[in-house]
């Protein structure tokens, strides 16, 4: 009997058909494809055989761990456990210089944000450069702790640091100190060690000099106002930029991501209430909610007509504009202020202080005058028995 073979085209058919089943597989894998974060890094998961499969090839981190379970939730679990119980592969022990910690630092999971992060190193980068002068790479972990009174010596022009003196100098010092000991907070220690960098007991314990009081930069309130009143006719972006600063006390990066729903109305009253929101990817420098009292009437009436989702700042495409234009238009009146726009939330606060203090000498007096007509001693039984609320009885 001559055995039946396929016909080509029935041939043609089922390999087109097993070609298709396997690039449906293919794709159903590639689907089911997940990540996790371990540390501030994405390592990727694929279902390998049934289980599931970790896999980084990055510059700080390679692993490649096969789990013995196809649940995605204990995989994931098993892979943190292998990776919190081994020191990192790509950090080989050997190293052991700043530069080193500070690489490890930028992706090491912290409170901090990136931006700040980046500004730590740089600030330790100059500790580094002006108190041995060296670059990060030449100064070893062993170091550090000689690296501070040597920093202050440097700053001070001494041959020894000299804590005791009040100088001016000493505030830019203890500042740049604790920005740079960032980097060495006891809660990145078991950070370090998995990537084979071994700190020292005492690496960020710093002694701050003795600072001398801060003075106020002078300002030229006045003129400042009322050259601020006619920016509103000309450049409407100054004008709210430098009426935020200086009527409410908003800072450069509140003013940038001010919405017109951060305004509140109470009692009459325009404040501006600051506080995380989510919702717009903002976060306040505390994460304590406060308001604050809006000075100006004609600011304050602008705010509250404002659209909800709107910016005061409309023409901003980058971060660049406030950091420069209203510090340059300010100069004239900030005398020699470092940051102009930041002076303005202290001629708020002296503001603030005299308004208040005017209001509750105000109230004094009036206490008195009602205790006199009333034919009282003292003003304690016109306080403690026709005063004890303002609200209606």
């Amino acid at each position: 009997m001559i055995p039946e073979y396929p016909s080509p085209k029935k041939q043609i058919d089922h390999k087109l058909t097993t070609i298709d089943h396997k690039l449906t597989a293919e794709v159903k894998v590639k689907k089911a494809a997940q990540s996790m974060m371990w540390e501030g890094r994405k390592i990727r998961l694929a279902l390998h055989r049934g289980a599931w499969r970790a896999r980084c090839r990055t510059e700080h981190l390679t692993c490649d761990i096969l789990t013995p379970t196809g649940n995605l939730a204990d995989a994931k679990k098993f892979v943190k456990e292998r990776l919190d119980t081994q020191p990192a592969a790509s950090t080989p022990k050997s190293k052991c210089t700043v530069q080193d910690l500070a690489a490890v630092y930028l992706v090491a999971p912290k409170r901090c944000s990136a931006d700040i992060a980046r500004r730590n190193v740089v600030r330790m980068k100059s500790v580094c450069r002006d108190g041995f002068g060296k670059p990060m790479d030449e100064v070893r972990l062993a170091q550090l702790p000689d690296l501070w009174p040597a920093y202050v010596a440097a700053r001070q022009k001494l041959p020894l640091p000299d804590y005791a003196t009040r100088r001016p100098i000493n505030r830019g010092i203890n500042s740049a100190m604790r920005q740079a000991a960032g980097l060495l907070v006891r809660g990145l220690a078991s950070h370090y060690e998995r990537h084979g960098l071994v700190l020292p007991a005492d690496a960020g314990r710093i002694l701050l000099a003795a600072e001398s009081p801060k003075v106020p930069a002078a300002a030229d309130d006045a003129a400042l106002v009322q050259a601020w009143r006619a920016l509103r006719d000309t450049d409407i972006d100054m004008w709210l930029a430098v009426g935020l600063a200086r009527f409410a006390g908003l800072r450069q990066q509140e003013i940038f991501h001010f919405r017109g729903k951060w305004t509140v109305v109470k009692d009459g009253a325009t404040y501006v209430r600051l506080q995380d929101r989510p919702e717009d990817d903002w976060q306040t420098k505390t994460g304590i909610p406060y308001s604050a009292l809006v000075l100006d009437v004609s600011l304050a009436e602008y705010l509250r007509a404002m659209d909800p989702e709107a910016r005061a700042i409309t023409c901003l495409n980058t971060y660049k504009w406030i950091q420069r234009r209203p510090q340059e238009w300010l100069k004239a009146y900030t005398g020699d202020a470092k940051a102009p726009l930041h002076r303005l939330r202290g001629l708020y606060a002296d503001q603030v202080k005299r308004e208040t203090e005017a209001a509750i000498l105000a109230r004094r007096q009036g206490i008195e005058a009602a205790s006199r007509n009333l034919g009282h001693t003292t003003t304690a039984t016109t306080e403690g028995h026709y005063l004890q609320s303002d609200s209606p009885s």
